[in-house]
C-alpha cells in the first residue's frame, strides 16, 4: 500500500512587492517603447514562479527574455502574413458574392480563433517546459495541431447546440492537454467526467435562455416582457462566473499523477468576485491619482509659462513625432493597466487558489526522475500576441 502524504500550497510574497517590481518593469518597457517588455514578463514570471510554494518548496521558471523577442518576431510575421493573404481573399469574395465587405471582414475575425487555439497549447506547452520543481522539469508533448482541431470540431458543435455542449468542451480540451503534461518521466492523467461539469452549468443555461426568450417575446409581442431581462442577464453573468470557477475546481482536481497521487483545488466564487472587484477598484483610484497629478502638473507647467496651445503648430507637428507620442501613450496606458492588473487582480487569484491545494498520497513524487529535455525556444511568441494573463 502506497503511503500516504499530504502536501499544501501557499504563496510568499506581498502584493507591494510585485507592484513595486511591475511598475519598474512598465518603466523600462515604455522607455524603450516596447522592446523590454519581454524582459519585463520573465522577471514577473520568475518572480511569480518563485513565490507559489508547495510543501515550502517554491517552483522555478527558466525562460529567458531573448527567446521570447525572437519568438514573437517570427510569430508576428507568420501571422501577418497569414492573415493578409486570408483577409485579401476573403474581402475579393465578399465583394464579389455580396456586393460589400461585411460577411469577409466577419470571415476574417473568425479565423483568428484557429490561430488564437494555436497559440494557447504552444504557449501553455513553454510555460510548462520552463517550470521546474525540486529541480525536475515539467514538460509538455507537442500537439498544437490537435488541439486547433479539436478546439474548432467542438465550439462549432457548441454553437450549433446554442451552448449545451460546453461543458463537454471544456472536458474534453483540459484531457487533452493533461494528457500531454508530464512531470519528470511520468505523464498526468484526468479522472472527471463530464457529466461532473453540467449540474455547475444551469444558471448560464438558465439565464441565457431566458434572456433570449425575454428579449424576442418583448420586442415581437409584448414589451412588458421586457423586465424579464433585468432578472435573466444578471444571472447569467453570475453564472458564468460561477461556472468559470466551479468548473476550474473541478477539471484541476481532476489531475492524478503516478498510481495514486492527486490534487485538489478549492476557488470559492464569492471569493473570486471580491478579488476581481477589489483589484479592478484600487486599479481605477490609482488611475484617477496618476491623472490627478499628470493634470496637475500640466496645469502648472502652462500656467508658469503662459503657454498657449496653437493648433496649426499642432497640425504642422512631425508625422513620426505623432507616431511616438501615439506610441508612448498607448504603451503607458495599455501596459500599465496590465502590470497593475498582475499586481491587483492575478497575484491575489494565485494566493487563493494556491492556499486551497492539496495534492494527497504525495509520497510518490520522491520516485520521479528528471525526464527528457523538451526546450522550446519560440513558441512563447505566437501567445504574446494574444497577451494571455496580461503579460504573465
Amino acid at each position: 500500500m502506497v503511503a500516504t502524504t499530504r502536501l499544501t500550497g501557499d504563496m510568499a510574497g506581498t502584493r507591494s512587492d510585485l507592484l513595486s517590481l511591475v511598475l519598474k518593469t512598465t518603466t523600462l518597457t515604455v522607455l524603450t517603447l516596447g522592446i523590454y517588455s519581454f524582459w519585463a514578463r520573465t522577471r514577473i514570471r520568475r518572480w511569480l514562479w518563485s513565490s507559489l510554494q508547495v510543501d515550502g518548496i517554491p517552483f522555478e521558471y527558466a525562460g529567458r527574455p531573448l527567446e521570447k523577442l525572437m519568438g514573437f518576431v517570427i510569430a508576428a510575421v507568420i501571422v501577418a502574413i497569414y492573415l493578409g493573404l486570408v483577409v485579401m481573399v476573403l474581402i475579393f469574395t465578399s465583394l464579389n458574392l455580396f456586393g460589400g465587405v461585411g460577411p469577409g471582414t466577419a470571415a476574417a475575425f473568425a479565423l483568428l480563433l484557429p490561430v488564437y487555439w494555436f497559440a494557447k497549447y504552444r504557449g501553455q506547452r513553454y510555460l510548462l517546459n520552463h517550470t521546474r520543481w525540486r529541480g525536475i522539469a515539467f514538460s509538455m508533448a507537442p500537439g498544437a495541431w490537435g488541439y486547433l482541431l479539436r478546439a474548432t470540431c467542438w465550439t462549432i458543435a457548441t454553437v450549433l447546440t446554442a451552448g449545451i455542449l460546453l461543458p463537454l468542451r471544456a472536458h474534453r480540451l483540459w484531457q487533452y492537454r493533461v494528457e500531454r503534461t508530464y512531470y519528470g518521466d511520468d505523464h498526468f492523467r484526468f479522472d472527471t467526467k463530464a457529466g461532473d461539469l453540467y449540474p455547475h452549468f444551469g444558471f448560464v443555461l438558465i439565464g441565457l435562455f431566458g434572456s433570449l426568450l425575454s428579449g424576442v417575446y418583448g420586442f415581437m409581442r409584448d414589451e412588458s416582457a421586457l423586465v424579464g431581462l433585468l432578472i435573466f442577464v444578471p444571472l447569467l453573468l453570475f453564472g458564468w462566473v460561477y461556472w468559470r470557477v466551479a468548473s476550474f475546481r473541478i477539471l484541476a482536481s481532476g489531475l492524478r499523477f503516478g498510481g495514486a497521487m492527486d490534487l485538489t483545488v478549492a476557488p470559492r466564487t464569492g471569493a473570486v468576485i471580491g478579488i476581481h472587484l477589489l483589484g479592478w477598484i484600487l486599479m481605477g483610484l490609482l488611475f484617477l491619482a496618476v491623472a490627478a497629478v499628470l493634470a496637475f502638473a500640466f496645469g502648472f507647467f502652462a500656467v508658469g509659462a503662459q503657454a498657449n496651445i496653437d493648433l496649426e503648430v499642432l497640425e504642422n507637428l512631425s508625422p513620426y513625432l505623432l507616431a511616438v507620442g501615439g506610441i508612448l501613450f498607448y504603451l503607458t496606458f495599455f501596459v500599465l493597466r496590465g502590470a497593475l492588473r498582475i499586481a491587483m487582480v492575478t497575484f491575489p487569484l494565485f494566493r487563493h487558489v494556491a492556499r486551497t491545494l492539496s495534492v494527497s498520497n504525495a509520497v510518490e513524487v520522491n520516485a520521479v526522475c528528471q525526464g527528457e529535455a523538451s526546450h522550446m525556444a519560440d513558441a512563447d511568441g505566437f501567445a504574446n500576441l494574444f497577451d494571455f494573463g496580461s503579460g504573465v
